[in-house]
C-alpha cells in the first residue's frame, strides 16, 4: 500500500513539472477582445440583413505592406478620358461590351465635353497645385494646340498674315494714269504720226507737215527718239520735201509724288538742202506749225536740239511746260549760225479723256540776218495758242487741236491763217 501511494505521488510530480516547462502548449491562445457588434438590422418582415463588413485591420509591424495605390490625376481639358476611344471610329476599351460606335453604356449619362470620368478620384489638397501646374495652356494635340493661348482665352490676337496681306494703299489722284515705271501716259513710249496743216486766208498758199515719230523705251525711264518729217507745199505748184531727220534720247525723272522732269536732246541730219529745193517748197510747211520745230524744215543746217520739260498733276488738272533751245550749224553756202528757243505751257483737265489750252512761243533772236531765204527773216518772235482735245488709253492715244497764230505775218487768227493739228499712235511699253 505504501508503495502504491509512492508511485502515484511520483507520477503526479512528473506531470506537474512537465506542464510547468511548456505552458504555451498546454494553454490555448486567447483572442483580443472585439468591439461589440451593433445589433443586426432587420427588414420590415423581420428577416435579419447581412452584417456590415468589418473595418480593415492594419497589418502588424514587420509584416509585408500592400502596394500603394497611385492617386489618379484628372485629365486635361479636351483630352479623351482613360479607356475611352481615341476618336470617332477608334477601338473600344478592353473589356467593354460591343455596341454602337461612340454610344455610351446603357443606363449611363453622357458626360459633358472635357469633364473627368465619374470614377476619377479627386486629387488631394497637396497634389492640387502640382496638378494645376502640370496642366498646360493648351494640351498637346487638343483644340488649341499650336495657337499659343489657353483654351479659355477667346480674345487672343491672330498671328500676322492669318487674314492675308493688307490691302494696297489707295492711289493718289492721277496715279491710275501711270505705267509700271510710274511715268504718265503722255510721256510713255509710242509709235505714231503727227500732222499739221496751214491755210492762208488771203492767198492760195497752203502747207501740210507729216512727221513719223518713235519713242522707244531703252530702260524704265530712258527713251530713244526718232523723227522723220515730210512736207507738202501747195502754191502755184505742189512740192514735196523730206525734212531734217533727227535722232536723240530723253530721260524722265520723277521729282515728286506728282511731278516729272524731262531731260534730253537730239541731233539732226542735213537731209534738206537749199540748193535742191526752192523756198516755196518748205516755207509753208514750217508755217503750218507756227514755226514750232523750225529746224526740221530749215535748209542747209545741222541742228542740235536740247529738250527740257516738266509735268505736274493736281487731281484732274495737268500742267506741262517745255523749254527747247536749238543751235543751227550752217552747211554749204549758208555761213550764219542761228539760235532758236521754242517754249510752251499748257493746262489740261482730265486724264483718260481731257481738253485744255496750249500757248507756245518761238523766239528767234539771231534771225535778223539770215543767209538762207526764208519767211522768218527779220522776225524775232512768233506766238500761237491751241485749244485741244485728247484721249489717252493704255495702248493708243489721239490728240487734235486748232492752231491760232498771233504773229504779225501769220496772224491774226482765223483772219489771215490758221492751222489744224492731229496726232495718233500706239503705245510700245
Amino acid at each position: 500500500m505504501p508503495r502504491r501511494i509512492l508511485v502515484v505521488s511520483s507520477l503526479a510530480c512528473l506531470a506537474a513539472s512537465t506542464l510547468a516547462a511548456s505552458p504555451s502548449v498546454a494553454q490555448p491562445v486567447t483572442p483580443p477582445p472585439a468591439a461589440s457588434p451593433a445589433p443586426a438590422a432587420s427588414s420590415p418582415a423581420g428577416t435579419p440583413l447581412a452584417p456590415p463588413a468589418p473595418a480593415a485591420t492594419p497589418p502588424a509591424p514587420g509584416a509585408p505592406q500592400p502596394p500603394a495605390t497611385a492617386t489618379p490625376v484628372p485629365p486635361d481639358a479636351g483630352a479623351p478620358a482613360p479607356g475611352a476611344p481615341s476618336g470617332p471610329g477608334g477601338p473600344p476599351p478592353a473589356g467593354a461590351p460591343p455596341g454602337p460606335a461612340g454610344a455610351p453604356p446603357a443606363g449611363a449619362a453622357s458626360p459633358a465635353e472635357g469633364a473627368p470620368p465619374a470614377d476619377a478620384v479627386a486629387p488631394s489638397a497637396e497634389a492640387a497645385p502640382s496638378a494645376r501646374a502640370a496642366s498646360p495652356a493648351a494640351s498637346q494635340g487638343g483644340p488649341d494646340a499650336g495657337r499659343g493661348r489657353t483654351a479659355s482665352d477667346p480674345w487672343t490676337a491672330l498671328p500676322d498674315g492669318a487674314l492675308g496681306p493688307p490691302p494696297p494703299p489707295a492711289p493718289a489722284p492721277g496715279e491710275g494714269t501711270l505705267n509700271r515705271a510710274n511715268i504718265p501716259l503722255g510721256r510713255r513710249g509710242a509709235i505714231g504720226v503727227e500732222t499739221s496743216s496751214f491755210t492762208g486766208g488771203d492767198s492760195d498758199v497752203s502747207g501740210l507737215a507729216v512727221s513719223l515719230f518713235a519713242r522707244m523705251p531703252f530702260s524704265g525711264h530712258t527713251f530713244l527718239d526718232v523723227r522723220v518729217p515730210f512736207g507738202l507745199a501747195i502754191d502755184e505748184g505742189t512740192d514735196a520735201v523730206l525734212g531734217n531727220v533727227t535722232l536723240g534720247a530723253h530721260h524722265i525723272v520723277r521729282a515728286g509724288q506728282r511731278l516729272w522732269l524731262t531731260v534730253g536732246g537730239a541731233v539732226g541730219l542735213a537731209t534738206l538742202s537749199g540748193q535742191t529745193h526752192d523756198h516755196s517748197s518748205y516755207e509753208p510747211v514750217g508755217a503750218s506749225r507756227a514755226y514750232w520745230d523750225l529746224h526740221e524744215y530749215f535748209p542747209s543746217i545741222l541742228p542740235i536740239h536740247a529738250r527740257l520739260g516738266a509735268e505736274a498733276h493736281f487731281g484732274l488738272l495737268i500742267a506741262r511746260a517745255q523749254l527747247e533751245p536749238a543751235l543751227y550749224i550752217p552747211l554749204g553756202r549758208n555761213e550764219e549760225y542761228e539760235v532758236a528757243i521754242q517754249h510752251a505751257a499748257e493746262l489740261q483737265i482730265g486724264h483718260g479723256i481731257g481738253g485744255g489750252l496750249r500757248v507756245q512761243g518761238m523766239a528767234l533772236p539771231t534771225f535778223d540776218n539770215v543767209d538762207v531765204r526764208h519767211a522768218v527773216a527779220r522776225n524775232v518772235y512768233v506766238l500761237a495758242v491751241e485749244p485741244f482735245l485728247t484721249m489717252e488709253r493704255r495702248l493708243t492715244f489721239i490728240r487734235t487741236g486748232l492752231l491760232l497764230p498771233f504773229d504779225e505775218e501769220l496772224g491774226p487768227p482765223l483772219d489771215h491763217t490758221w492751222g489744224f493739228r492731229f496726232s495718233a499712235g500706239i503705245r510700245v511699253d
